[in-house]
């Protein structure tokens, strides 16, 4: 794809530096500027999401009908869903999206990841009052530096407030091995690199993250490919789907496009087609690596 006429930009997206709070895997601030009223696809991937509104708050729906029913929530937080959801974009939105580490559930909000909804994202309920205030809090924030500061403040103390044990060691080292090679990893070699049966680890992924070992490596595959190919759009216009294939471990081309319409409802070219302004704003941006 060619570089577009460069044009005011629709989005303003700030990145607060990394390792900025416990369980942190990035934190972005976004607001809208001149973004058309349409529906955006939220990705999946191998985080959990936390959004905190700088407005009324985020809507959103794990389908087309149900974005219909939804209502405005100022505290967004989702497990590991497999499909894209539903947003809808609008003017002057604006928001702390933090993609957490799904192993730091248990002592971000002391329950696992498991337990966290894929379908229904009010967090307010599991959340509570503090986190409402911290809503209440960043609305009226001055910049991009001051609300990142109070969203890690935030989960610092959570961190401190939940002293819970964290999840097993063979699924912690497992994950290890699965983000070292990018969901690259054969469920067979990484149950026997840690010890038990592929059953057994299945069990225990599950119950951990809700989500077996390889559909958690097809997830990692996945995000490398599509940050990939962000990366390759924001610096030269362009990508070549094929090579992003080959670097990411698909087959081939067929089968990035197969997942990428698995798990964004489209193919590469249709979303790329979507997401082209906003990625040259900025968005998308988190590291290949």
């Amino acid at each position: 794809m060619d570089r577009q006429d460069e044009a005011s930009p629709l989005w303003d997206f700030a990145v607060a530096p990394p390792h900025s709070a416990p369980g942190a895997v990035s934190m972005v601030g976004y607001r809208g500027l001149a973004v058309p009223e349409t529906v955006h696809r939220g990705l999946p991937s191998s985080s959990l999401t936390f959004i905190v509104s700088l407005d009324e708050g985020v809507e959103a729906a794990d389908t087309g009908e149900g974005l219909a029913d939804a209502r405005p929530n100022p505290l967004l937080l989702g497990g590991l869903h497999v499909r894209a959801s539903h947003v809808r974009q609008r003017p002057g939105q604006a928001g702390v999206q933090v993609a957490l580490h799904p192993l730091a559930s248990r002592t971000l909000f002391g329950v696992p990841s498991a337990e966290l909804g894929v379908s229904d994202f009010y967090g307010a309920d599991l959340l509570g009052r503090r986190a409402l205030g911290l809503h209440d809090r960043l609305t009226g924030t001055g910049g991009w530096r001051e609300a990142f500061a109070l969203v890690s403040s935030y989960l610092v103390r959570s961190h401190r407030d939940h002293d819970t044990v964290g999840p097993r060691p063979e699924v912690a080292y497992a994950w290890h091995l699965l983000e070292r090679g990018r969901g690259r990893v054969p469920v067979e070699s990484l149950a026997r690199a840690v010890g038990v049966s592929p059953r057994h680890l299945g069990t225990l992924f599950h119950q951990e993250v809700g989500r077996s070992p390889k559909t958690v490596a097809m997830l990692m595959r996945f995000e490398h490919a599509k940050t990939r190919i962000a990366a390759e759009v924001r610096l030269r216009g362009r990508v070549d789907l094929a090579a992003v294939a080959a670097e990411a471990g698909y087959s081939d081309q067929a089968h990035l496009s197969h997942d990428f319409s698995r798990f964004a409802g489209a193919p590469p070219g249709t979303w790329l087609a979507e997401e082209f302004r906003n990625i040259q704003d900025g968005g998308h941006a988190g590291s290949p690596d």
